[in-house]
């Protein structure tokens, strides 16, 4: 990001910089002051919106994000949700510019926060492994999506958590 605001500072795009590096400064205002293990389902959107739009800045022309939060849920606390994973794994390596939708609505007295791209999409294999714990011989996933599942369902009940459907070449939900 800094590396993307000097590019930009050089290149005479002051309005750019001074969007982004807005974007940034309120960012890291919301990771130094945010300890707590819940936020704010409304303070967590601003947190990705201020993410999304460091992003938008940096992979220019590649992405393009809508977000509805229905009022009957923003002040409900929530745990983080893996905005970045759609980015990194699913638009980032997209030929063309990629949508992500991110949606949070009251259904059946519980929240769905639903995160979307129109990304390269998982495979059957990516996705019967997708909750699987980082082992040194795999290479294909980390310990951020078996961790937050855990979480999920440590903090609410073994009936919550993260779901995926993905299509490969077509998207992730």
């Amino acid at each position: 990001t800094l590396d993307s605001i000097i590019w930009m500072s050089e290149a005479g795009e002051n309005d750019e910089v001074v969007e982004m590096t807005s974007a940034l400064a309120r960012l890291l205002r919301q990771s130094i002051s945010n300890d707590k293990e819940e936020v704010e389902l409304e303070k967590e959107i601003e947190y990705v919106k201020n993410y999304l739009t460091i992003q938008k800045m940096r992979y220019k022309d590649k992405l393009e994000f809508f977000i509805y939060v229905d009022p009957r849920v923003a002040h409900v606390p929530i745990i983080k949700p893996l905005v970045e994973n759609a980015i990194y794994h699913g638009i980032k390596y997209k030929e063309t510019k990629g949508n992500l939708k991110i949606y949070a609505r009251p259904v059946d007295g519980r929240v769905e926060i639903v995160v979307a791209d129109d990304g390269i999409g998982m495979d059957e294999d990516v996705m019967e492994h997708i909750f699987d714990e980082h082992r040194k011989e795999q290479k294909r996933n980390g310990v951020g999506v078996p961790n937050v599942q855990k979480r999920l369902k440590l903090q609410y009940g073994s009936e919550y958590g993260i779901r995926y459907e993905s299509v490969k070449g077509t998207g992730t939900k």
